[in-house]
């Protein structure tokens, strides 16, 4: 009998236990749907927000009546302003990112600097004397590297990035973009050709030299 009594009470809190564990579950449920309802009511707030502004406009606010035409034309005022502003600070960002390319493309030019002992549009008396100093220093730049693969480079580099005058180099950016050659490549490749003399200054671009 005893034993009996025993067993009871061992079921009856074996049952107690699932039972404890059953309404924890149930609370935590019950939290998480707190949570969930919270979250809803915030997003219902959010988008009642944004309907406030569009039942303005559509003259179905209950905050300006739809007969205050002078409220409304304000609100319609400043949704217009709002988008100008936008606009505007677009273009800003345009022109900046522009006059940043140019100014780096202007600074590129200038930093490149021609070679002392080359010169540039000499009378045709001294064509001869300046192709010869062409011949020395392409053929003295040839034996410090391995300079065959480099020309191929660089008249490569020189077909592929002609203007359709096929005298004027592209800028910059352009060859950037065409080529996804980094800057400091371009202005590598850029600096060698003049120093060659195969390109020159001309109207702030840089040309091939025809003389």
């Amino acid at each position: 009998m005893k034993q009996d009594y025993m067993k009871e009470i061992e079921n009856a809190k074996r049952e107690n236990k699932d039972l404890l564990i059953q309404k924890n579950e149930y609370l935590k449920s019950l939290d998480n749907l707190k949570s969930q309802f919270k979250h809803l009511l915030n997003t219902t707030d959010s988008y009642n927000d944004q309907m406030k502004g569009a039942n303005v406009l559509n003259g179905t606010s209950a905050i300006i009546n739809k007969n205050d035409y002078l409220n409304i034309i304000f609100v319609y005022l400043l949704f217009l302003a709002s988008i100008c502003l936008d606009i505007f600070l677009a273009m800003v960002f345009h022109i900046i990112h522009n006059s940043y390319n140019k100014f780096y493309e202007q600074k590129l030019l200038y930093s490149i600097q021609l070679p002392r002992n080359i010169k540039v549009n000499l009378p045709k008396s001294n064509k001869d004397i300046n192709l010869k100093q062409q011949r020395q220093i392409f053929n003295s730049e040839s034996k410090k590297q391995n300079k065959k693969s480099n020309d191929d480079k660089l008249l490569e580099f020189i077909k592929s990035n002609l203007e359709n005058d096929n005298r004027t180099i592209k800028s910059v950016r352009k060859i950037t973009q065409d080529t996804n050659l980094s800057k400091y490549q371009i202005s590598k490749y850029l600096s060698e050709l003049m120093n060659k003399g195969l390109i020159i200054k001309e109207n702030q671009r840089l040309v091939l030299n025809q003389d």
